[in-house]
């Protein structure tokens, strides 16, 4: 059974507090949620950046071809992106010194793909920007120099680990189930528990007790998105055909997949 890992991800100061990894598996088209956790428990991890980083890339790549989801953008506009994606990644991304280097050398523009998936912010957006970045130089490229491909941009090869751009507020608004979720209000909790509801049964998804609490319970969203992400991969992974490139343009800016 192939792994999936759906990432809730972050690019803050603390990222090992924020970001959450659900594990799942596919069994007679049923996404089984096996695990929940956040970066800061990896081993060798802890809540800051610089540790939940490397911890998070050492643990995607112990697992057979996984394919991952991660919110946050895989790409700026196909202008920005220049000759190939990879080259961009390479040698304009990875070499900068820090999220507001990386911001300072683009136009913060919306690509083709925020608007057909209807993503809340465009990549270099002041409250994302940072996300993009740490995303892109401390997840993303790490991953790609241990061979993993990121889709549609990369050939889909069959044993590789495959890494998907998905977004879990572009999901509940297909599902228009677009709540306010995120809080520790009464009626944020009972979204929570209305969103996990409804998605169980429209994925459909199963999971324990024990990580449906964890999921409700966390107050900040974080944890139910993770959740939410590895719905969306699974998804992308029912239509083959969009795992490749339709386009010139979609070949260097991606697709979001939700």
């Amino acid at each position: 059974m192939q792994t999936i890992l759906g990432v809730d991800f972050s690019g803050a100061a603390l990222a090992g507090l924020k970001i959450w990894i659900a594990r799942a598996t596919v069994e007679d088209g049923v996404l089984r949620v096996h695990e929940l956790q956040r970066a800061a428990d990896l081993p060798n991890s802890g809540p800051a950046r610089e540790k939940a980083m490397p911890a998070l890339v050492e643990s995607i790549c112990g697992f057979a071809a996984p394919v991952c989801g991660f919110d946050f953008p895989f790409s700026l506009t196909h202008d920005a992106i220049g000759d190939t994606w990879l080259r961009w990644l390479q040698n304009e991304v990875a070499p900068c010194a820090d999220a507001d280097a990386f911001r300072a050398k683009f136009t913060d523009v919306r690509r083709r793909c925020d608007v057909q998936a209807k993503t809340p912010f465009s990549p270099l957006n002041l409250r994302l920007y940072r996300q993009t970045f740490h995303g892109l130089r401390d997840v993303l490229w790490p991953l790609v120099q241990r061979g993993a491909q990121v889709l549609p941009m990369q050939e889909a090869a069959h044993g590789a680990m495959w890494l998907l751009e998905i977004c879990p507020a572009s999901l509940l608004k297909r599902e228009k189930l677009y709540l306010s979720y995120k809080g520790k209000s009464a009626a944020q909790r009972t979204n929570r528990e209305l969103i996990w509801n409804a998605m169980r049964e429209r994925a459909p998804f199963a999971a324990s007790v024990e990580i449906e609490n964890l999921a409700l319970n966390d107050c900040e969203g974080d944890a139910l998105d993770a959740v939410l992400a590895a719905v969306c991969v699974q998804r992308a992974l029912q239509t083959p055909e969009k795992l490749r490139a339709r386009d010139e343009v979609e070949g260097r800016e991606g697709r979001v997949y939700f």
